[in-house]
């Protein structure tokens, strides 16, 4: 299936972080499509002051259930440092599952679509590199309205050089 992870990172090497959960995501047979570029973002709703965070979308195809792709981006991020999921704390990555083409799904553990998606200019922006609409909602003019309030500028554009392509390319959902 088509799904869309969010990654984001404010300790460290940000950028490295970005690099190597990727790398560790393949690893464990999630397959890139495509990559957004990295914006810098400011922290939204932290609890103190935090350094700014790095972000990006990246498309993936996954061929097995939403709670599997869960349980492999919680192995990738607990391996590397990750110890409390939604404190709003500073971390080394985070991966959240955004969105699956197709697919709504709620329990405990996940939701899908993200169920702030909607609400995330920091999401929203560089999802909108890679997909235009999403259930007849237009990415960008979302991302748009919500950008002056939340701080997102371009800090890297063709980072991702794993072997997959991570050019932009819009298409409709």
């Amino acid at each position: 299936m088509r799904v869309f992870l969010g990654l984001g990172t404010n300790l460290g090497e940000r950028l490295k972080n970005l690099k190597k959960a990727l790398t560790k995501l393949r690893e464990r047979g999630v397959i890139v499509q495509s990559v957004s570029s990295v914006y810098e973002t400011q922290p939204i709703g932290a609890c103190s002051p935090q350094p700014l965070f790095l972000n990006a979308v990246v498309e993936v195809f996954w061929s097995g259930d939403l709670i599997q792709l869960l349980e492999v981006t919680e192995a990738v991020e607990k391996e590397m440092g990750r110890t409390e999921k939604g404190s709003g704390g500073p971390r080394t990555i985070d991966i959240d599952i955004l969105w699956a083409q197709g697919v709504r799904y709620q329990s405990l553990r996940l939701i899908v679509p993200h169920p702030r998606l909607w609400q995330r200019a920091f999401v929203l922006v560089p999802l909108s590199e890679l997909v235009s609409h999403i259930d007849g909602r237009e990415v960008r003019a979302v991302a748009d309205a919500l950008v002056a309030d939340q701080g997102v500028k371009v800090y890297a554009k063709d980072w991702w050089s794993g072997g997959d392509s991570g050019g932009s390319s819009s298409a409709s959902v």
